[in-house]
């Protein structure tokens, strides 16, 4: 899936715009995500932990780009007990995403504000790996600024909020012999991220 998205970007922006490319690792830390079980009334917590990733990024005009962005929490599945919680199982949640960005400030500025958004997917992978695989639509928002300190490098700092969407009364996590091992009642699956890395610039 990844190995056409720079293609893509590039062929859009056409050649004025390929001389301003961006890639971008990130490392930041995800907080926030739970299930609303519909029995017993109790909910399922996907719990806080570091996260990484990656963005690559197009200029299409001063104050507008196009991105592709990847980006990876390594967690666990926990029920919320009464005064603590009890691990469930390892999951991993990965997003790929496209969309774009508006810059503000001017063009020649070494420090530039943004707000962007992107629509995806997501892919909930829970271990053990006899559970299934789940992938659903997901969109993100996100603040941040970029900080030039040269030509071709920079900081970029970052919050985001991923929000993937699951239908009422969906059933997730299963396998052929016990059945699903979680049915909520809930319509999303919401996160915050606070991330931060650096702009290596073309």
């Amino acid at each position: 899936m990844r190995s056409w998205l720079p293609a893509v970007l590039l062929a859009v922006a056409g050649p004025a715009a390929a001389q301003t490319v961006e890639i971008a690792p990130v490392g930041g830390y995800r907080f926030g995500g739970s299930f609303a079980l519909v029995d017993g009334g109790r909910t399922v917590e996907v719990k806080e932990s570091a996260s990484f990733g990656a963005s690559l990024s197009v200029r299409v005009a001063e104050d507008g780009e196009l991105e592709a962005l990847f980006a990876r929490q390594d967690t666990r599945l926990a029920s919320d007990e009464l005064f603590t919680s009890r691990p469930l199982f390892d999951l991993v949640v990965e997003t790929y995403q496209f969309g774009g960005n508006y810059l503000l400030r001017d063009e020649e500025d070494r420090v530039r504000p943004y707000i962007g958004v992107g629509l995806g997917v997501t892919r909930l992978i829970p271990e053990p790996a006899d559970l299934e695989n789940e992938t659903r639509f997901s969109a993100s928002f996100a603040g941040g600024l970029k900080a030039y300190l040269g030509r071709h490098v920079g900081l970029r700092l970052e919050v985001r909020g991923f929000f993937t969407v699951l239908e009422s009364d969906s059933r997730v996590f299963c396998d052929s012999f016990s059945g699903c091992f979680v049915r909520t009642s809930g319509e999303e699956l919401s996160q915050g991220e606070v991330r931060g890395g650096l702009i290596f610039r073309f």
